[in-house]
């Protein structure tokens, strides 16, 4: 796999990430509004870990895309 492909997959998987965690967003918002809001929390906690992450993804993602090619891996 060429970095280029490589970069492309990473970025895919970020944008999927990225509707995932709106739709779950939608969901506890849902949730919450139908009275239970424990379990519209528990939904928002684990968004957290991604949220936290987000940063360094979108970090990673750019740098790949301007910096040199990824090394080759042994196989």
């Amino acid at each position: 796999m060429s970095a280029k492909e490589l970069s492309t997959l990473l970025t895919l998987m970020n944008q999927r990430e990225v509707r995932l965690t709106s739709a779950c967003k939608e969901i506890a918002d849902w949730i919450d509004r139908q009275g239970d809001v424990s379990g519209a929390g528990k939904i928002r906690d684990s968004l957290k870990a991604l949220e936290a992450d987000e940063r360094q993804v979108r970090s990673t993602l750019t740098s790949l895309t301007r910096e040199r090619p990824l090394p080759r891996f042994r196989g």
